[in-house]
């Protein structure tokens, strides 16, 4: 079902785990399917300078984590609000079905609502 890519980057996702002492952090969670994901973030001058995140969620949800946190580092926080569903799904060009959907973007929605909420 997925391609060698999508499994290879969930096997050894990309910015898994806890950052320390970060500027910002949150949760989320899908209560379709139960994904659960904290979101730590480091903003200094209004650019990510890193991103981190921990999930138990699906496979989906975490790859799409691992690919989102990897492109978010960099960008200034005004962009990040900017950033779409569709944006998600080009960073992997795979097809998500509507009810994976939700999982593909909760790390989106996590950041985004991480920034809303402010510091610290």
């Amino acid at each position: 079902m997925y391609n060698e890519k999508i499994l290879e980057l969930w096997k050894d996702p990309k910015n898994f785990g806890k950052l320390l002492n970060p500027t910002h952090k949150c949760s989320e969670i899908n209560t379709i399917c139960g994904d659960d994901m904290s979101i730590y973030l480091r903003v200094e001058n209004n650019i990510i300078r890193d991103a981190k995140f921990f999930s138990t969620g699906c496979l989906i949800c975490i790859v799409f984590a691992s690919k989102l946190t990897e492109k978010i580092k960099g960008m200034k926080v005004k962009d990040i609000y900017n950033l779409k569903n569709k944006d998600l799904l080009k960073l992997l060009d795979v097809d998500v079905t509507p009810l994976k959907m939700q999982c593909a973007c909760l790390s989106l929605n996590a950041v985004q609502n991480c920034l809303k909420k402010g510091k610290l």
